[in-house]
């Protein structure tokens, strides 16, 4: 479910005794808001992982995601972030873009590529992620739109050959097409489940995913 050099880079920045600043930037998924009710978000558990398991306690972060968030509202939230010169930046946007539908692809397509290469001039390492699916029942069209801004983010990622997390052919598949409901929170968004797969693809992609982890366990 990932692809590109960034992996390794990742990797490398790990194994570094340097302290790594994270930034996670995008919309209310990226932001654990509301809907996972009491239990983590993959934000959280990415933390836990990095700073407890791996005993990366110089390691910070810094989330800048903020629900509803579109890229033409993380683009504008972007210089903030960046002042903070971070090391990785974890991408999580889409789901509200597509609301536009059919005739906001190209657009999206434009400020998505704006936004990866403003972070990688920055020497930053970008983690591009495809955004979750969502129900039938969901509003908006989201699921006749999903499937060409997931697309969208797979292509500009391999325009810029940075790491791209592709949750949504991981749900698509577990869900003959659609989010399984038990995933869920609502049509949209994730519940504490719904986290701990995002997390779990996300640690897969990074090369932090370990069985004897109690972290880890978490996530199945």
């Amino acid at each position: 479910m990932a692809n590109s050099t960034g992996g390794p880079a990742v990797t490398a920045a790990l194994q570094s005794a340097e302290p790594i600043r994270w930034s996670t930037i995008g919309d209310s998924i990226a932001q654990g808001a509301h809907w996972t009710g009491a239990e983590r978000d993959y934000v959280q558990l990415l933390e836990e992982r990095v700073r407890y398991e791996l005993t990366r306690s110089g390691d910070s972060f810094v989330r800048w995601a903020v629900s509803g968030a579109t890229t033409e509202d993380t683009l504008g939230r972007l210089p903030a972030a960046l002042d903070l010169a971070p090391d990785v930046v974890v991408i999580g946007v889409g789901t509200n873009d597509a609301k536009a539908g059919a005739d906001g692809v190209e657009q999206f397509a434009s400020r998505y590529d704006t936004l990866l290469s403003t972070i990688l001039h920055t020497g930053a390492i970008v983690v591009a992620q495809t955004p979750p699916a969502v129900l039938r029942t969901c509003r908006y069209h989201l699921g006749d739109h999903l499937p060409a801004y997931a697309e969208t983010i797979r292509t500009v990622a391999a325009k810029h050959d940075v790491l791209l997390v592709d949750h949504f052919a991981r749900w698509t598949a577990a869900g003959d097409g659609w989010a399984p409901a038990e995933w869920m929170a609502d049509p949209i968004h994730p519940g504490g489940r719904g986290h701990r797969v995002i997390a779990r693809t996300l640690f897969e992609s990074l090369g932090l995913y370990a069985a004897d982890s109690a972290c880890c366990r978490l996530l199945v």
